[in-house]
């Protein structure tokens, strides 16, 4: 009798999970969520590394709402976009504040409200100020709608409660279309913001991705180029960028970069996507001053004819692929194989899988790792030694090759 009941209760409580909920079908639900989840918005500005834990939060906060809003949770969907919303006003906000206001955030002693740290924002941030006086329309628009989100949060109205979306219920004015329409445009709107509150934060993830000055910039940073077409695929709004780069903020940073060399689209490929165009290290040779010293070293092994198809880094946490491509059977990376490669007896023709391994010495006692398809010779060894022992024997940036 007890497991009778037990069985029964059970249907009960899986059946309030149902219960006054429907699913809602959204209109471009894969596109948004597949765009969210490439999005990888990181700073690598050491004074704001906090900001970029606000930045996955605001993010996931934005996924969440996309699953809550289909699974029938509007209310909570609506709530999700409006708690993005206030985690990057948050974190620009203790971006430009001393450090003792993020401990009292991080205690959870007094923070002032959105509404007044937006009032403060523009206060303490010159480019928070300027960007939004070049689009205030955008910002206005963004508010009025997390406003009208603020109806159904608070549950304003009897077409705000989960009985009205019940069948056959009395009609209070509900229209389900309407409001699909609402919580996508405020969600669009919120990423929206997300972007250019980052950029303001970082204006790094702009330049990257502007082709006037990308070229110009030799470094490989955490940052990534910002998605420049997000506001014209998903609003229409095909001038919001272009509003942003004609502001003094970011004409004012990337001022300095005009006066860079341009690299060659072959040397961008090694800087900033890790890779060697085998055929193209004539071009690379001309601006080897544009490359990092392991860089430089990767360079001399191939100009040598020595056939390396990856080379790795760090530990094998980082690497550069070359154009001859890599026999080796799927990826697999262990931090342990990569250290009994690098304190073996014999440092060439380590097996691979049905590849090799061989351990080039750099500078401050650290590694290049060689993958290769084939086994090194002995006369390709002796080439690899005698870049070795050039390359310790001199000081940095100083080379005889």
């Amino acid at each position: 009798m007890e497991e009778r009941n037990s069985s029964f209760e059970e249907e009960i409580i899986n059946s309030m999970k149902q219960e006054l909920k429907s699913s809602v079908e959204l209109p471009e639900y894969d596109k948004i969520l597949l765009f969210l989840h490439y999005l990888f918005l990181v700073t690598g500005r050491v004074d704001i590394m906090f900001c970029n834990s606000f930045l996955n939060e605001a993010t996931q906060l934005l996924k969440n709402s996309i699953f809550l809003y289909k699974d029938g949770l509007f209310d909570c969907a609506f709530y999700s976009v409006r708690q993005a919303s206030e985690v990057i006003n948050s974190m620009l906000y203790l971006a430009n504040s001393p450090t003792e206001k993020r401990k009292e955030w991080h205690n959870k002693k007094y923070f002032p409200l959105d509404s007044k740290l937006k009032v403060q924002l523009e206060k303490i941030s010159c480019d928070y100020k300027e960007i939004k006086s070049l689009i205030p329309e955008y910002f206005s628009h963004q508010e009025e709608l997390i406003k009208k989100s603020h109806k159904i949060i608070h549950k304003q109205g009897f077409d705000t409660f989960y009985q009205s979306r019940k069948p056959f219920a009395p009609n209070y004015g509900f229209i389900q279309d309407d409001e699909i329409q609402l919580f996508l445009e405020t969600l669009k709107y919120t990423i929206g913001i997300l972007l250019i509150v980052f950029i303001i934060a970082e204006p790094m993830s702009l330049a990257l991705s502007d082709e006037n000055i990308t070229y110009k910039i030799n470094m490989n940073l955490m940052t990534e180029p910002i998605n420049t077409n997000y506001f014209e695929e998903f609003l229409g709004l095909y001038y919001i960028i272009d509003k942003i780069k004609i502001s003094k903020f970011y004409q004012n940073f990337i001022s300095s970069f005009y006066t860079y060399e341009e690299m060659s689209t072959a040397t961008f490929g090694v800087v900033r996507e890790e890779f060697w165009d085998i055929e193209s290290l004539d071009e690379i040779g001309k601006q080897l001053h544009l490359i990092s010293n392991t860089e430089k070293i990767m360079f001399y092994i191939l100009k040598k004819g020595i056939k390396v198809s990856n080379f790795y880094v760090c530990g094998g946490l980082c690497w550069y692929l070359t154009s001859i491509k890599c026999n080796r059977r799927g990826f697999s990376f262990n931090s342990e194989e990569f250290k009994n490669y690098a304190s073996a007896k014999i440092r060439f023709n380590q097996v691979r899988d049905n590849v090799f391994i061989s351990i080039v010495k750099i500078y401050d006692n650290d590694v290049l790792y060689l993958e290769h398809n084939d086994m090194f010779t002995a006369n390709e060894v002796k080439i690899l030694l005698s870049i070795e022992n050039q390359y310790l024997s001199k000081e940095e940036n100083d080379y005889a090759f």
